[in-house]
This record gives structure tokens, sequence and C-alpha cells, in this order.
């Protein structure tokens, strides 16, 4: 709790000693900005496989890898020898803010595109898409969100799964306790610690998890579904529109390679660097066509 509290407020200090640089800045593109500061600032947060940092300090990831091809095209765009990239840390309720006062011009993790979100911020073409599952002891079982009744769930604060929760819950009168977490892995834990009869996030953070755990037979995961598929993108500044140019043209590039299987499984079919652990979720053809859509 005391290093969220640190991050926190570092995190103000930061959005007060950026005030007078973001004005400064308020008419200037993100393109611009970034030409005249050869700096971009990325987003990014601890979840796997979509952006981590490894033991000897990088910052890697699925996300961060298409956030990578964005970069090269901005220095060639941009006519620029060198760009500095900056890594920091954004979580996932000050994403939005961080953005809009230009702490951060990409956010490359795990973002939702609903459309609340739409109009605070701006995504890129979706780089995935995952449904919502339960994560619960093996012992336990969800067949139906009948099984939900009464018992108390561990779920994000902040996040889409949260707001599907309460949905369901106030629909069939479940009469749910919701126990908000500052994470997804907070949220695990706190079903793997007995504190909730199951938790409830996207499916491949959930696999996730249970590979890294010391037992991941001791797990079980629903076939119930809560809610739509998430449609996962990069998300911008709202009206950024010359990046977002620039990010779904490289998206749809690095989709269309013939060697875009091997850049999947290198995330989830593969041991993930830093991790040794493998989510074993290889490409399907329905996938793939969803990202080249």
């Amino acid at each position: 709790m005391k290093n969220k509290n640190g991050l926190n407020y570092l995190l103000s200090i930061l959005l007060l000693s950026y005030a007078t640089v973001a004005n400064a800045e308020l008419n200037m593109s993100t393109l611009e900005k970034i030409a005249a500061y050869k700096v971009i600032n990325i987003g990014y947060r601890d979840i796997d496989p979509y952006s981590y940092k490894t033991s000897d300090g990088h910052v890697v990831g699925y996300v961060i890898d298409l956030c990578k091809d964005v970069t090269e095209s901005l220095k060639r765009e941009l006519h620029l020898n060198n760009l500095v990239v900056n890594y920091v840390p954004a979580p996932l309720t000050m994403r939005t803010t961080m953005l809009n006062h230009n702490i951060i011009d990409m956010d490359c993790s795990f973002n939702t595109d609903t459309v609340k979100r739409e109009s605070m911020v701006l995504f890129s073409h979706h780089y995935l898409s995952v449904n919502t599952r339960f994560g619960m002891q093996a012992g336990n079982k969800i067949r139906s969100s009948t099984d939900l009744a009464g018992r108390t769930i561990s779920v994000t604060k902040g996040s889409t799964d949260l707001i599907n929760l309460n949905r369901l819950n106030r629909l069939q009168k479940l009469n749910l306790l919701i126990l908000s977490q500052p994470s997804i892995k907070e949220s695990f834990d706190a079903m793997s610690n007995r504190k909730s009869y199951a938790t409830v996030m996207n499916e491949v953070s959930l696999k996730e998890f249970i590979e890294s755990s010391a037992n991941p037979m001791q797990y079980a995961v629903s076939r119930e579904v809560l809610g739509a598929p998430l449609d996962l993108g990069i998300m911008m500044r709202h009206g950024d529109t010359e990046l977002k140019r620039m990010v779904d043209y490289n998206l749809a590039v690095r989709f269309k390679r013939a060697d875009f299987k091997q850049f999947y499984d290198k995330w989830f079919n593969s041991n993930l660097p830093d991790r040794n652990i493998n989510l074993h979720l290889p490409l399907t053809s329905e996938m793939h066509k969803y990202l080249i859509q």
C-alpha cells in the first residue's frame, strides 16, 4: 500500500510540474511535439504478455513490440536520426489523465475499447479480442451465472470487468459481494487466498496468473463468459488523428506480414521472455481474420 501511495503521489507531482509545459504545447499535435523534442513517452503496466518489465529492467510485451513498430515509423516519417523512447508506468485508473495531460503519448498495454472511453481518448485498430471468464479454486464450480448467487467475487477497480459484473448482479439479482481490487494481480490473489469465491478478468491474464502459480492444477477457469468479447487497442489522446493514422498503418502492416504467426506465438504460445511460462494460446484463423479485417 505504501508503494502505491508513493506512486500516486509522484504522479500527482508530475501532473503539476507538467502543467506549464502542457499549456505551452496545447497548440502542438503529438507528432509536432515528438519532432520538436525527439522524445516519445509510452505508458505501460505490468500485465503479461501485453507489457511488463523484465528482471534486467527492460519493458517488453506483445503490445510493446507493436508500439516499437510505430516508433521506428515515426523516426522515418519525421526524419529523426534518434528518438528517445521513455516507458512510463501508467496505473489503470490514471492512464487517461496521463494521456490528456501530455505525460504519455500512447498507452501500450491492456486497454479495452468502450463507448465511454472513446469520449475521453482515441483507440487504435484493435490488436486483440478476448473473453472475460471466472477463475476459481479447482473445487469450486461456475456452470452458469446462478452459481454466483451470494458469492464474493474479486474484480479490478476501474475495469470493464467491474462494469459488466455490476450489470450482471443488478439484472439477475445475484446478491454478489463485489471485492474491488487495485489491480488484476490483487484480484487474482484475493481468489487464491480464498478471500473471494472467484475472480473475473480477461482469459489471457487469467491463464498467465494460473500458469505462474506454484500449482496450476489448483485452479479452474469457467466456460461461462461475462459480457461480450473485449476489443483491445492502443490508447492515444482524444482527437490525435495523425498519430492514430500511423499507429493503425503499422498495426495493419504487422498483422499482414508472412511471419505474423511466429510473432504472435512468441507472446501467446511460447515461453514468455524472463517469465518461463507458456500460455498455450495459439493464433486461430478466426483471430487472424479479426485482426486483418
